[in-house]
């Protein structure tokens, strides 16, 4: 399947049509129509076009760069490196770091005495 047919899914994964999807990222219709549109020319999408459709995110999980431009791999990738810390975790780890960069500094001062 070609970049163009890549995009015509991601049209109809997202529930929008040719209009809607132009607006989703800020293009005007026709650029959409001759990049998706069996009547269009068929052309493929530009640099600009390509990075806004890259911002694209569907509960919370952006577009494939390898999938849109291959593909290959998932249609969006998955969230990465989110997770929850709770308020304890933080204070303790910012208690760690000031323990250690107080010991850090202690052996300076040592370093430079001599």
């Amino acid at each position: 399947m070609s970049i163009n047919g890549r995009i015509a899914d991601l049209i109809r994964v997202l529930h929008d049509n040719e209009n809607l999807f132009a607006k989703r990222i800020d293009v005007s219709t026709s650029v959409v129509f001759n990049v998706v549109n069996p009547k269009g020319r068929r052309s493929y999408p530009s640099g600009p076009v390509l990075e806004k459709i890259l911002s694209i995110e569907k509960d919370g999980n952006r577009v494939s760069a390898e999938w849109l431009m291959r593909g290959e791999g998932n249609m969006f990738l998955e969230a990465e490196g989110v997770f929850s810390v709770g308020t304890d975790e933080i204070e303790e780890t910012i208690e760690q770091l000031t323990e250690t960069v107080s010991r850090l500094r202690e052996g300076f001062e040592k370093f430079k005495k001599g």
